[in-house]
């Protein structure tokens, strides 16, 4: 077959799916939704590594799943028309696709208008053309601004940036321009001048992407995705920036749902598990906890209770740091705390239990059959290969009898990059079919996080379980929260975290969270702990962790003499529990974020050149500082709505200066037309009317525990709220199971009489 000249027909057909050959080349086309298709090119089919991250069945996997597989997809029939060498389909969401079959050129039109295309006069790498990898070429529209990534760092808007897509240990990054981080996510949003498409490239391999970066003279303007795959698989999604990320999501299969504790303040530090006494370190943190009357419901255990030396040795429990485990996590539930401790998937060729595992064939191996060592923390290791079934059952057996057989309910996956470059690396593969670690490591990854969730859930079948991953693809949605790993103490980080938390929530990682304060560098100022704190408190995960350089531990009372204000933030964190809660039930079951940035929601261009806020749901608008010395916030309120801050209801579609003083709590920018729970010793519904007119508003909550509110075991408020010029309306229905009364109160700035009816 030429070069650069590739002329396709259609070989295959049905109303849903084409596929079209030239030569040894094969190209498919799946309409899997009314405004989502998917496009593969590939040799051969047999030779396609499988998918762990696309599950619309929200199934549990442990081999994955064909990357052609059409199950549980909503499939689409087109219309079709032909012309020529030309294909056109008509989606149903308004989009029309072109196929010009020289060359496969698809083009993607919005209300006649050329939303993106493939780049002419070629796209894909058919026979060398580009080189040895897999790459897909598409237009790039100046101006237009890409959103996702992952935990890409820098600014919200990625165009014009490239990346590489793969897994790091990152410690002490950049937020601003490091790269790798620690996820493998190769999703993004495009927006310009027609309108929004999603892009989710499905692979594991090792790849790279530009995103406007390069300029070539012989083409116009382009971005570009490369994968070392030797296929090419990848969906696009059309709709709003809110559709796309919610189509995409789903397909990903649900958000677990993390039990009700883990929202409230869940502490951590390597200090008291590296001290010599770390036992007697704990005890003193829970003293402090009573003496400030601080709340908290989790504490994450790190390495350090493993150590035999100075090296971490996984599941080994240090019992000269620990006398009695059981006791010791005995101790901190009694407190309504709960231990969740680190594990890491490598074994150091030292570790006690290295010999029996080498021996049992458990780990990567070379091409001879030998365990595959590579660098670890504190010198050489070996990861367990999870592709091993085996391998897989004596992990979930490890955290059980280690771990859970101790009254712990909770893992905290870390380190678990799989930092595997070596091609000759050999995981034991799927359907023993043997296959380079180096080009699954999100993958072996996911196993890691899928065998100790079993574990918990064998172990207590009766709990949602939490679990913690530092990495990994978007698969670990479904079975774990995140963070964005180990950050630095400094303002600037602080500002560009920030960032990074949005991307992941604008890529399907709604639980999230950031090591409060800056994980790596010096103690943080006072300053710089309560700006951390003052975003923190709404962040998924709120949790203070650091490995201080000078051995110091970072906690909530590290100068006792901000203390008042400290105090009030974490006041404020309780108090908006229940606001917080439902907005993690939203995300689950409608994929509405927990963060998000305003411009997810909003066609306001003002939105794009402010980044300093965010929505917390959908109904509560949170400014930040980020700069060292400032006390007030400029923030810009979206149009098309009216906004309730102080004494005064705004009009979107302006900006307005908020004070943010170092002394008192966040303030709040409440959307007009939401009804906001909080919690004052019991849950007050606080009503902020629109100045005319009907909306509508929810509230879930349940035992924050268990699987009960599957079967509507659970509260499930529905508000009705009428306005006009006197009176404010209120009627309320409870549709779950579990009784409940709500108190109903009208916000301050309002004067109009409350009537509440319950329907």
């Amino acid at each position: 077959m030429p070069k650069f000249k590739h002329k396709f027909v259609l070989s295959k057909y049905t109303d849903t799916c084409r596929t079209y050959t030239s030569g040894d080349s094969y190209v498919r086309i799946d309409f899997v939704s009314d405004s989502c298709m998917r496009v593969a090119v590939y040799n051969d089919e047999a030779g396609m590594l499988p998918t762990f991250c696309i599950n619309p069945n929200n199934e549990f996997l442990t081999t994955g799943r064909s990357r052609l597989s059409t199950d549980g997809f909503g499939l689409c029939s087109p219309d079709i028309s032909f012309s020529d060498d030309t294909e056109h389909f008509a989606l149903p969401c308004g989009v029309d696709v072109e196929l010009d079959k020289y060359n496969f050129i698809l083009k993607y039109y919005k209300d006649g208008r050329l939303l993106f295309s493939d780049r002419s006069p070629l796209a894909y790498n058919f026979e060398g053309e580009f080189g040895k990898e897999s790459y897909h070429y598409i237009t790039r529209e100046k101006g237009e601004y890409i959103f996702g990534m992952g935990d890409k760092g820098g600014s919200l808007n990625k165009s014009g940036r490239a990346f590489r897509i793969e897994t790091a240990d990152s410690m002490g990054y950049d937020a601003e321009s490091s790269d790798p981080l620690y996820k493998h996510i190769p999703f993004y949003i495009c927006e310009n001048s027609v309108g929004c498409y999603g892009i989710f490239y499905d692979t594991s391999d090792t790849s790279y992407i530009d995103l406007g970066k390069e300029i070539n003279n012989y083409y116009p303007a382009y971005k570009y995705f490369k994968t070392e795959d030797n296929c090419l698989v990848y969906y696009v999604f059309f709709g709003t920036k809110l559709s796309v990320l919610q189509q995409f999501s789903r397909m990903c299969g649900k958000q677990a749902f993390p039990p009700k504790w883990s929202f409230n303040y869940c502490a951590s530090t390597m200090a008291y598990t590296d001290a010599p006494d770390s036992e007697a370190q704990m005890d003193g943190f829970l003293d402090k906890l009573t003496e400030y009357d601080l709340p908290c419901n989790g504490f994450y255990l790190s390495s350090g209770y493993t150590s035999i030396g100075s090296r971490r040795y996984v599941f080994n429990w240090n019992y000269e740091k620990f006398a009695d485990p059981k006791a010791f996590v005995k101790k901190f539930a009694n407190r309504d705390i709960q231990i969740i401790p680190n594990i890491k998937p490598a074994f150091l060729d030292s570790h006690p239990l290295y010999d029996e595992l080498a021996n049992k064939g458990y780990f990567i191996k070379n091409a001879d059959g030998t365990p595959f060592l590579t660098e670890f923390w504190d010198g050489l290791g070996s990861y367990l290969d999870f592709t091993n079934p085996d391998a897989f059952d004596y992990w979930k057996s490890k955290v059980k009898e280690t771990l859970l057989d101790l009254g712990i309910l909770s893992t905290w996956n870390d380190n678990n990059e799989f930092d595997i470059r070596d091609c000759d690396a050999v995981a034991q593969g799927f359907g023993n079919n043997p296959v380079p670690a180096s080009r699954i490591r999100p993958n072996l990854t996911y196993l890691m996080v899928a065998s100790s969730y079993r574990a918990q859930v064998s172990n207590r079948p009766d709990l949602r379980p939490f679990l913690s991953t530092r990495s990994g693809n978007i698969a670990l949605r479904r079975l774990a929260q995140t963070w964005s790993g180990d950050n630095r103490t400094c303002f600037k980080d602080l500002r560009y975290c920030h960032n990074i938390g949005l991307t992941m929530s604008l890529s399907g990682l709604h639980f999230y969270g950031h090591d409060l304060g800056g994980f790596h560098g010096d103690m943080p100022s006072r300053e710089l702990l309560i700006r951390w704190l003052q975003h923190g408190i709404f962040e998924p995960r709120f949790t203070i962790h650091s490995w201080n350089e000078d051995g110091s531990a970072t906690m909530p009372w590290s100068y006792p003499d901000i203390m008042p204000a400290v105090k009030k933030l974490f006041e404020q964190r309780k108090r908006l529990l229940p606001y917080l809660y439902n907005c993690a039930y939203n995300a689950v079951e409608n994929e509405i974020p927990m963060n998000a940035p305003p411009l997810l929601y909003y066609d306001d261009q003002e939105l794009y050149s402010q980044n300093d806020s965010m929505m917390v749901g959908r109904d509560i608008l949170v400014p930040f500082v980020f700069d060292e010395g400032r006390e007030y916030a400029e923030v810009y309120l979206p149009k098309n709505d009216s906004w309730y801050f102080g004494s005064r209801l705004y009009e979107g579609g302006q900006i307005i200066r908020v004070p943010i003083p170092l002394t008192e709590e966040m303030p709040l920018i409440v959307k007009a037309g939401c009804v906001i729970p909080t919690d004052d010793e019991n849950t007050v519904f606080t009503v902020y009317p629109i100045e005319n007119g009907t909306f509508v508003s929810d509230f879930f909550t349940d035992d924050g525990l268990t699987y009960g509110y599957i079967n509507n075991d659970c509260v499930k408020l529905g508000f009705t709220v009428i306005c006009d010029e006197d009176t404010v309306a209120v009627t309320y229905k409870n549709t779950g199971n579990s009784p409940f009364s709500p108190t109903i109160r009208l916000c301050l700035q309002d004067s109009r009489k409350l009537i509440v009816t319950e329907e």
